[in-house]
């Protein structure tokens, strides 16, 4: 199959089932992603996201108070050492990062996104 179908799927099954549902059956529970988030998105407050209270009260005792510093955060890879979160909540916080950022993009942003999950996740 070729990417521009895979991704014509994968858009499809995202609208349908969510984003994160759609990668997972593509790709598994191990998925490579990488997405772009704008200064608008950056400054959103973490509590406009749907996180779980454990997710949210170890954020707010970390001063992660906007998606930007949680995005630092994930990059610099101190996500793990904040304490109380383990494996589960810090997965949420991932994933809740990246269902935000793709809701932000336009219909051509979400796909030129889906390409790029493709290529980072499959070889030719």
């Amino acid at each position: 199959m070729r990417k521009e179908e895979i991704v014509a799927e994968l858009y499809t099954a995202a609208a349908e089932i969510g984003l994160t549902d759609a990668l997972y059956v593509a790709f598994g529970n191990t998925v490579n992603v990488c997405i772009y988030f704008g200064s608008l998105s950056c400054n959103t407050r973490t509590d406009e996201l749907d996180f779980s209270v454990r997710a949210m009260n170890a954020l707010k005792r970390a001063g992660l108070t906007t998606v930007g510093q949680v995005i630092d955060c994930i990059a610099s890879g101190e996500l793990p050492r904040i304490r109380n979160l383990g494996k589960k909540t810090i997965s949420e916080i991932k994933t809740g990062i990246m269902e935000f950022g793709y809701q932000a993009l336009s219909d051509k942003e979400k796909k030129e996104f889906l390409l790029d999950v493709v290529e980072r996740n499959t070889q030719d």
